[in-house]
């Protein structure tokens, strides 16, 4: 980047220095790098620690992109994915929506026996054995991680050789292909989560990130669940959005 650009001034407060920080930011091409933090804080007229704290908003938000022992660059500018709750769709369907093709990384499955948490999630009773499929995986959008799955199905509905080789990413796409069992409702719900060590590494954000956390079993039309899933969202990549009906109407 040329040294004889200029950069706004900004002391304090702190929404200043996010708007100094913005401003130049948008002055820059997705994938180029900021300058170091002391440069940058030097030249933004701010102290480190203020400028540390606002370049995390910016991460968190899908602007910036830190990369461990390399530095801070500009995110690539993906539309978002802007989704309504009330309709179930894979996380492929909303991508291809808006152009976006997706990639399956770090993908994990097995079959072993359900966790404590799982069984309840599936609603089986604690003393029975519980085997289950468990398909782990991130999910990119070009270079960029956006989410983190985690699907739990009994091998009662899906077993490992049902994946095929062409499984790409989605356990609901598998079993709506199959048609059996009827798939009914899922009861979601929507938490926000800080992002610990593992999930700030899988994902690519720092330590602390708040991520959209959706946890969720799958119904079939008998009332049993079919799939229990936690999946995590990165900020800045994701809308989700809820229609509601005023009563009487």
């Amino acid at each position: 980047m040329s040294d004889t650009l200029s950069y706004p001034k900004a002391r304090s407060p702190r929404l200043q220095v996010e708007d100094a920080l913005g401003a130049m930011i948008a002055t820059l091409s997705p994938g180029e790098q900021l300058p170091p933090e002391p440069t940058l804080a030097r030249d933004l007229g701010v102290s480190r620690a203020t400028l540390r704290e606002v370049m995390r908003t910016f991460v968190e938000r899908g602007v910036l992109v830190r990369r461990h022992g390399v530095g801070t660059f500009v995110a690539s500018r993906m539309p978002v994915m802007d989704n309504g709750l009330e309709v179930l769709e894979t996380l492929e369907t909303l991508a291809r929506r808006i152009g976006l093709d997706t990639a399956v990384q770090a993908l994990e499955v097995e079959e072993r026996l359900a966790t404590p948490i799982e069984r309840a999630g599936l609603g089986l009773q604690e003393e029975a054995s519980a085997p289950v499929l468990s398909v782990t995986r991130v999910i990119n959008v070009g270079d960029t991680p956006v989410a983190d799955l985690r699907d739990v199905v009994p091998l009662t509905y899906l077993t490992c050789d049902d994946l095929g080789a062409e499984f790409r990413g989605s356990v609901l796409e598998v079993l709506l292909q199959r048609g059996e069992p009827l798939l009914s409702v899922s009861r979601t719900e929507i938490l926000a989560e800080s992002a610990d060590a593992k999930f700030a590494r899988r994902l690519s954000v720092p330590r602390g990130t708040a991520l959209l956390k959706l946890v969720a079993q799958l119904y079939s039309y008998d009332e049993k669940v079919v799939d229990f899933s936690v999946s995590y969202f990165v900020p800045g990549h994701f809308r989700f959005h809820v229609m509601r009906k005023v009563p009487g109407q």
